[in-house]
């Protein structure tokens, strides 16, 4: 007998390989370069792939019962199609970041004043003024995406590249850069999400079920153990105020 899945866990993983896809052709449709591949054509395809993505697990579901498809199979293409689409897509910035694409800021937007900037031209601004700071994030991305590709490596490539996108996404959001940047960082960092949380049980194992090697001092007393943890927090936030005081 054919193991059946959730309707509700068709739609999402047909979704997140939709929305990573997309990601994807916006990356190709964004260059400006590819005439053979206008706008038109683009969001035709992100169209199309949005409703497919709507409709085919329905479909799905259907042929399931009737015991006429590999659900296991099916799965399989859409995990790896999400990690190679996210894993093109990343790469991508992180070469154009090696070959100059990125972090360019035109003349006549630098010879502004710094207060005259938007947040958008002082990002990139920012990181484009250490060219060796923008080869680790290349490498970051690149290294990231190829690893994202293997069985042994996808998971902790996931988590890592999750991390640099969430905070990506952050700044996207916060220094108000363009829709299409948010946009992307948002639709990968769901991606990442999806793939981290599809190994839960395995994450939960090893990081709350697992006996750590590293040594800790053992303190029996619950409450005294508690209060050495939160002193932590409690003595930095003093130390804080304190310097504060002496600036009045």
């Amino acid at each position: 007998m054919m193991k059946e899945y959730s309707i509700i866990k068709k739609f999402i993983s047909c979704l997140v390989a939709a929305l990573t896809t997309i990601a994807s052709l916006l990356v190709l449709g964004n260059s400006g370069n590819l005439t053979w591949f206008p706008p038109l054509v683009v969001f035709s395809l992100v169209g199309l792939i949005f409703l497919g993505a709507i409709i085919y697990p329905i479909i799905w579901q259907h042929q399931e019962r009737k015991q006429k498809i590999n659900s296991v199979k099916i799965y399989s293409f859409l995990n790896t199609l999400i990690r190679y689409t996210i894993a093109f897509n990343l790469a991508s910035f992180g070469w154009k970041k090696i070959f100059g694409l990125q972090f360019i800021v035109p003349k006549s937007i630098a010879d502004k004043p710094m207060n005259e900037q938007s947040g958008e031209w002082l990002t990139w601004f920012y990181f484009g003024y250490s060219r060796t700071f923008g080869l680790v994030l290349a490498f970051i991305q690149i290294v990231g995406s190829y690893l994202l590709l293997f069985r042994k490596t996808f998971l902790i490539a996931a988590i890592a590249l999750f991390a640099f996108m969430l905070n990506l996404t952050l700044i996207n959001i916060f220094y108000q850069m363009n829709a299409g940047a948010l946009t992307q960082s948002i639709l990968l960092t769901t991606g990442l999400v999806y793939i981290i949380l599809a190994d839960y049980q395995r994450l939960k194992t090893f990081f709350l079920n697992t006996s750590p090697n590293f040594p800790c001092l053992t303190i029996n007393n619950s409450t005294l153990k508690n209060s050495v943890r939160l002193s932590a927090i409690i003595l930095s936030l003093l130390f804080v105020l304190y310097l504060k005081s002496l600036m009045k």
